[in-house]
Parts: structure tokens; sequence; C-alpha cells
């Protein structure tokens, strides 16, 4: 169930395949960290951060982070590439109508644009967004230049320092991915970036293993590449409609993880009884199926099918002895499973 990005070649020729440095887009990653640092490993910059916040700013922010949650807000994943500093984007953002700039805040509720249902959702995300997005429906002008004045907040109080520091990385990263797509070709150079997007045969395609299935064409869309030091363990995907696709990826390519079929094979294995039952007598010593079935009095046949269903997900090993094969349980496998698991879904 992956993500595919085809049309590649095309969108290279056509110049449309792009490196972004954006300090908006970064800004909606670092405000996405603030609301939960947790799975980011970042709890002690989030701290640092709040530490550095007006208590007015700390509650503003709290207000606004849903704008930066799964689906983000379009001024997060709009960006103009080459590089765009926040001053700039920002001014854009104050010249834009205020109903403009309202919808597209609610982006992250009502993709559709259809203020009743960010309405209904926003009451299940607790009073603090319910009032904002009412505001945003009801009173554009007033909400959005609310928005605006918390941008500013936040630029000043701690934002500019930081994408002071940041800058040079994601820049540094941005022209490592346009020598190696001239190098190697978009494809290729796509790979680089981490570890869940692989190539397909034709090389014109990558697929980036992920739990939903999209298929997206960037031939003549266009696909811009904006790197950033807070997105792990995420790589997201922005698809506003009319606008390029956008892929935000970490600065540093990660581990490897399985992918989402290996996964979803290993839970399947594991979900049957008897198979529990065998990968409980292989998980303290190697036996072979004879042994089991001669020491739990079970079939042999049933025994056999179920270390090979162990072994070919890759939960069990083998060893021969001679004529004889031992099993063991992959104890390494089984533990990383359940880290395997979330980072699927967190990616």
């Amino acid at each position: 169930m992956p993500t595919v990005i085809t049309g590649l070649d095309r969108c290279m020729q056509a110049g449309s395949l792009l490196p972004a440095v954006s300090a908006m887009t970064e800004f909606g990653s670092a405000l996405h960290v603030l609301r939960d640092p947790g799975h980011h490993g970042l709890e002690d910059w989030a701290a640092k951060i709040r530490r550095a916040m007006s208590p007015r700013l700390v509650a503003w922010t709290r207000s606004w982070w849903w704008t930066a949650q799964a689906i983000r807000a379009t001024p997060f994943v709009t960006p103009a590439p080459p590089s765009d500093g926040f001053d700039d984007r920002f001014e854009q953002l104050c010249a834009m109508p205020a109903q403009e700039l309202a919808d597209q805040l609610l982006r992250p509720i009502a993709p559709s644009g259809d203020t009743q249902v960010a309405l209904r959702w926003s009451r299940s995300r607790g009073p603090a967004v319910a009032a904002r997005v009412e505001a945003l429906a009801t009173h554009p002008h007033d909400a959005a230049g609310d928005f605006l004045s918390f941008m500013s907040c936040s630029w000043r109080e701690w934002f500019e320092a930081e994408w002071a520091r940041i800058r040079p990385v994601l820049a540094a990263q941005a022209r490592r991915f346009t020598d190696t797509t001239s190098l190697q070709g978009p494809g290729p150079a796509l790979t680089t970036l981490d570890p869940s997007i692989e190539m397909a045969p034709t090389g014109v395609t990558v697929r980036i293993a992920k739990i939903q299935a999209t298929r997206h064409d960037v031939s003549r869309r266009g696909l811009i590449v904006a790197p950033s030091t807070f997105i792990r363990p995420h790589l997201y995907v922005a698809d506003v409609p009319g606008r390029p696709l956008l892929l935000i990826h970490p600065v540093d390519a990660g581990s490897p993880v399985p992918s989402a079929a290996v996964v979803r094979r290993r839970l399947e294995v594991l979900a049957h009884q008897g198979r529990l039952e065998v990968a409980r007598a292989i998980a303290t010593e190697p036996r072979t199926a004879g042994e089991i079935a001669m020491l739990w009095n079970v079939d042999p046949t049933q025994v056999n099918r179920h270390l090979r269903a162990l072994a070919s997900s890759g939960l069990a090993t083998t060893t021969r002895q001679g004529r004889f094969v031992r099993y063991q349980l992959a104890a390494d496998v089984l533990e990383a499973l359940g880290t395997d698991v979330l980072s699927l879904l967190l990616r």
C-alpha cells in the first residue's frame, strides 16, 4: 500500500522538480513538534522553546498548533522554491484576502473547504480549537488577523533564532539533492532522502512505504522537495490542489524499516494461535519440527507448516545439523515489530 509518484522524467525535463528551503514550511514542522515532541525525540528542544516563550505565546500556540498536525494548513505546505524567507512569505499572507487565508487555515479539519464540516469536527478537539475554527468560519477577518499576529509574535520570540540556526543545514541538504539529481537522475536522488523511498524498475517512478495507497503524477504539476530538521519520523506528502506536490523529508536519511507488506505479514503470522504456540516452543532454544511435535503431542504436519510461516516472515531462523533443521525464534525481529508498526503508522 505505497504512495506512488510518477512522471519524474518529464517533471525534471520541464524544470519543475525543485528543492525548497522554506521558513514557513519549517515553522509548520516546528509547530507540529511543539504539540507532540515525544515521537520526534525532541522533548528537550520543545521544553527549551516553551521556556523562551512568554506565557501569552504559550497559550496562543496551544490554540493554533492544530493547523500543523496530520493535515497541515495551506500556508505551511506551499513553499516558493528555491528559497523563501519568513518576512517575504509573511508579507504575502498579510496581503491575502482574509477569507482566503481563513479557508487555507481550515484545511486540516476541512480539506474540502466546507465550513460546516470544520465546525462539526472542531468540537471533538476541545474548546480552544473549536473557538478558533468558529472564528475562522464566522469572522474570518478577525481570526486571520489573530493568526498573523501569532505568527509575528512566534517569529520574534523564538523562531527567528531557530531559523538562523536551521537555514544553513537545510540549504546544504537542498544543494546535495540538486547535485545528486543532476548526476544520477530524479528517481535515484529521491531514494537517498529516506529509506522508505524506493525506485521502480523504470526509474521514473518512486514508491514511498506509507499506509495510505495514493498515486501522484508530477509530470505536469511539478514536485517540490523540502528538507526539514523537525519532520522525522514522518515523510510528509502534501497534495494541495492547484499546487506542485510537496515532499517534506528529514535532513538525514534514517535507518531502514520493513515495508507495510512485511509488517502486515508478520502480524498475520502471529495472529494464529497455533503459530503462537509453536513460536513459544522455539523461543528459548532451537528445536526441530519433529521434536516439537513429540514434546507437545501435536500434528507434525501442522508444526512444519507453522515453522515455515514463521521463517518465511523473518520471525524465525534456521540452522541445519546433518539431516535435521532446527528453528529458533528471531527475538530481535519480534522485539522490533512494535517499533516497526509505529514507524510505519507515523510515516
